[in-house]
């Protein structure tokens, strides 16, 4: 260890060396568990969060009204957030009404 005032090189750079893969590991670690508690978590939410009754839904086109291409561009956008939320594909929900709040 360090008996004298004067440090060499070669123990300052080990002692670096040390502190930096003493670091390094701990984020490596902390990663594989973040990970870890997130995938345990969504299967949780899978399985805990989601056993509400299905509600049938028919997949018929919503029709779209050919007033402006941009209220199509809306519908879209807004139909694609609704699956992502849900982590449900297009075909298994029918979006009926979208109001502005």
């Amino acid at each position: 260890m360090i008996t004298t005032e004067y440090i060499g090189f070669l123990e300052s750079f080990l002692t670096s060396l040390l502190g930096m893969s003493i670091v390094f590991m701990s984020l490596v670690f902390l990663a594989i568990f973040v990970t870890i508690v997130s995938k345990v978590i969504a299967v949780l939410e899978k399985t805990l969060l989601r056993k509400e009754p299905e509600v049938k839904m028919t997949a018929k086109a919503v029709e779209v009204p050919k007033k402006d291409k941009n209220e199509a561009l809306k519908i879209a956008v807004i139909t694609a957030a609704i699956s992502e939320e849900r982590r449900e594909p297009v075909e298994r929900f029918v979006i009926t009404n979208i109001q502005k709040i």
